[in-house]
């Protein structure tokens, strides 16, 4: 079976009355391109996702482009695990809806999504690094540590934990995205899906199951930590794919830039998170415990270290800087993670530290938004790799509807896309050099030269237009 592609769908959805099977999605009204003026989606591994208009309500219809584990039962059993631990508030809800769409003469599921607005991880941290937010910095690598304690917690793994994956929404709360590579107790004695994570955030050789969120969880911790002391290292080390790390430090002798550029950090929480992700990369190392098992070394009476989760004191030389200045301001420590199990009792939150925090400055305003007809919503992106924000965890009280299909919709070829001006541009440019240089050499030099100042004259507003329309 040959899934459609990313510009099947684009062609696609530019004509919602034909393509969908979906009365609410006939109606959709999606954001387009700036320039080109087509709904314009953002790529992953195995999806796009579009955002559009439905009922009144932004939306994000995710598309699958290859065949994967991904299932309605797959994701039924997913929003179950979110709702019965409690984690809707930290992860994406969504509604699997078979047979949505047409395309190819076949047709293809929808999942479907409110959407949030938020700026991805590295857009945050980047943000908070530039204006030199150190105390932010650390707030986040706070939250996030609490996070990934509590999915760990609830038995959940995500399986693509990268920067992409972590919106920041307009209440500074962090919200999970794409679960096709996750893991729940519901999915063992399944195939593995064919997604691995982003490489920049992973070791090699690993292995899909409970465990896998602990090493890019550390890489993510480690990393916010050390922008927290040097937000200078942004711009040397953030390279588009990654925020400080990448795959190839993960590999001995640790001889990388990235390596050198941390070492230098002189605080201990840094150092001690530091040489943990050091510890993680050896090759036999295996993820086996959570985040905070890693972070939690505890010599047991034979002398040997022992990876669980433990109550942390302010006295004790591996608590993080937060437990320490919570004991200082008077505020008691409190225990950072519990064994799991059925008998056990929830974990306590770590000191001052929620899923989102108020104390967290709100992510900055996207560059800019243009509308593109009557009603229409459009976006200008600000990454290179597409569209921002992300889709993410719905509004409180958001609770996606099966809609009723309205029959099989005849497949039609949607209309053409429209042209950017970018060919068009050169093309007079070129018309006017040409013009210019064969009028020289004929001894026309007077009426080239005015023609190639007229085609220079038109198309010079229109390329600085352009430019400027489609932004950084």
């Amino acid at each position: 079976m040959t899934y459609p592609t990313s510009g099947d769908y684009v062609r696609a959805v530019q004509n919602p009355e034909r393509a969908f099977r979906v009365r609410s999605f006939q109606q959709a009204k999606f954001a387009v391109d700036p320039i080109l003026r087509i709904p314009m989606p953002a790529s992953g591994n195995a999806a796009v996702v579009f955002k559009a208009e439905v009922d009144g309500a932004d939306h994000a219809l995710r598309f699958f482009i290859r065949d994967d584990v991904s299932t309605k039962d797959r994701y039924g059993a997913l929003g179950h695990h979110f709702a019965v631990r409690g984690l809707n508030d930290c992860v994406a809800q969504a509604m699997w809806i078979e047979d949505a769409i047409t395309v190819k003469q076949a047709t293809w599921p929808v999942l479907n999504m409110q959407w949030v607005e938020g700026r991805t991880l590295d857009a945050y941290a980047g943000h908070l690094a530039e204006n030199k937010d150190g105390e932010a910095l650390r707030k986040l690598a706070m939250s996030w540590r609490a996070v990934v304690d509590r999915l760990q917690q609830a038995e959940f793994a995500h399986g693509d934990l990268q920067h992409g994956n972590v919106l920041i929404d307009t209440h500074s709360a962090l919200r999970l995205v794409d679960f096709d590579g996750s893991w729940i107790e519901a999915f063992n004695g399944g195939p593995p899906p064919a997604e691995t994570g982003h490489p920049n955030y992973q070791r090699t050789g690993r292995e899909w199951g409970r465990w896998m969120d602990t090493f890019p969880g550390l890489v993510i911790y480690t990393s916010l930590l050390v922008l927290a002391r040097r937000p200078e290292l942004w711009g040397l080390l953030h390279n588009g794919e990654n925020m400080v790390f990448s795959h190839d430090d993960y590999a001995p002798p640790f001889a990388t830039g990235t390596w050198h550029a941390v070492s230098e950090i002189r605080d201990a929480d840094v150092e001690y998170a530091v040489a943990r992700l050091r510890d993680a990369c050896s090759p036999q190392w295996r993820a086996a415990a959570t985040l905070e098992a890693l972070l939690r070394p505890v010599v047991n009476g034979a002398g040997a270290p022992t990876w669980q989760a433990v109550p942390v004191a302010a006295s004790d030389p591996f608590a993080p800087w937060w437990v320490k200045s919570a004991a200082e301001s008077t505020n008691p420590a409190q225990p950072i993670g519990l064994p799991s199990g059925p008998s056990a009792p929830p974990p306590p939150p770590l000191v001052g530290v929620t899923a989102g925090s108020s104390a967290l400055p709100p992510p900055p305003p996207k560059l800019s938004q243009t509308v593109s007809g009557p009603g229409v919503p459009s976006y200008q992106g600000g990454r290179a790799s597409g569209w921002y924000p992300p889709p993410t965890q719905p509004s409180a009280g958001w609770s996606p509807r099966p809609p009723a299909p309205t029959g099989s919709a005849a497949p039609t070829r949607p209309p053409s896309p429209t042209r950017s001006p970018g060919p068009a541009i050169a093309i007079a440019i070129v018309i006017g050099l040409v013009v210019t240089v064969f009028g020289a050499i004929a001894g026309m030099g007077g009426f080239a030269i005015l023609v190639g100042i007229f085609a220079t004259t038109v198309a010079l507003p229109l390329l600085l237009r352009a430019g400027a329309n489609r932004g950084p």
